[in-house]
């Protein structure tokens, strides 16, 4: 997915099973990570740096996606 910088993203867990948003890069100060959502719960986040930012589920590690923020 790309975005521009200052866009609020929002994760909605739709499953039975418990999700998060875990960052590849544990220590960066731009993109935190989520607690464990049970279904119908949310995280939003809004990315005010641009660069890319990997995640994925810790549950679910092959569960995994990039955010391209932009100017």
């Amino acid at each position: 997915m790309t975005i521009k910088k200052g866009t609020k993203v929002t994760w909605t867990n739709k499953d039975d099973a418990h999700h998060d948003i875990s960052p590849d890069k544990k220590e960066d100060p731009n993109f935190k990570a989520s607690e464990l959502l049970s279904k119908n719960q949310s995280y939003s986040f809004t990315f005010d740096s641009a660069g890319t930012y990997a995640y994925r589920c810790t549950p679910h590690p092959y569960m995994k996606a990039i955010i391209e923020v932009t100017e």
